[in-house]
């Protein structure tokens, strides 16, 4: 089956400044693994490091309905890298092609100002459960990335939370806060950041995305 996308490359870019994909603030020779693990990670997920297990008691979505979901999703907030140097005008687009859902990840280069595209594909929705895996095509995950959905009304905003245990002394944690219109309005932003903190986002620790003067196609 094509990819809706398919008039677009499955991943095009010129090249540009490369940022660490995670904010680690503890000693490398302590989490060898899953530094090793989480350098597989598409750079748009960047994740920072957080005192702790990931949390037992995250919930997400409880009916996520996936074609409601569907369509286009402004990058808002992010987990910043480690430079908290990020790309601006993110956004991405999910399409579902009879029994196959795809997303198209775009952001523009912060340094050269060229938009990047990447196209993957999305397994296994489980929507009693709010989430669904993102397939990469690195070795490192065969299986796909767990991605929880963790709050959406579906036509305002969107909260999307992915987290990794190293030990019960650390955890890496990717979270995102979307909307469906570009430059949202206060009140939106509002309820997405009330529902995020519940959720246990760390609000203190995101980064806000430019969306201004973005191209028509990002």
């Amino acid at each position: 089956m094509a990819n809706p996308f398919s008039q677009d490359p499955p991943f095009h870019s010129i090249p540009i400044h490369s940022d660490s994909n995670l904010c680690i603030m503890i000693m490398p020779q302590l989490f060898v693994f899953p530094i090793i693990v989480l350098i597989y990670i598409p750079p748009t997920l960047a994740m920072i490091a957080l005192e702790g297990p990931c949390p037992s008691n995250m919930t997400a979505v409880g009916d996520l309905d996936m074609d409601r979901f569907l369509g286009k999703w402004y990058t808002y907030s992010v987990y910043p890298t480690f430079s908290k140097r990020v790309p601006k005008c993110q956004t991405v687009e999910f399409k579902k092609e009879e029994d196959k859902i795809w997303i198209k990840r775009t952001e523009l280069s912060t340094k050269t100002d060229t938009l990047k595209i990447k196209v993957e594909e999305i397994r296994n929705v489980d929507p009693s459960h709010g989430k669904y895996d993102l397939i990469t095509t690195n070795s490192a995950f065969p299986e796909g990335i767990q991605i929880n959905v963790l709050d959406t009304d579906y036509d305002n905003f969107a909260i999307r939370y992915m987290c990794f245990d190293s030990n019960n002394l650390f955890s890496f944690h990717w979270a995102v806060i979307q909307t469906r219109i570009r430059l949202p309005t206060s009140d939106i932003i509002y309820t997405a950041q009330v529902l995020a903190r519940k959720s246990g986002i760390v609000l203190s620790k995101m980064i806000k995305i430019p969306q201004h003067s973005c191209p028509p196609d990002a």
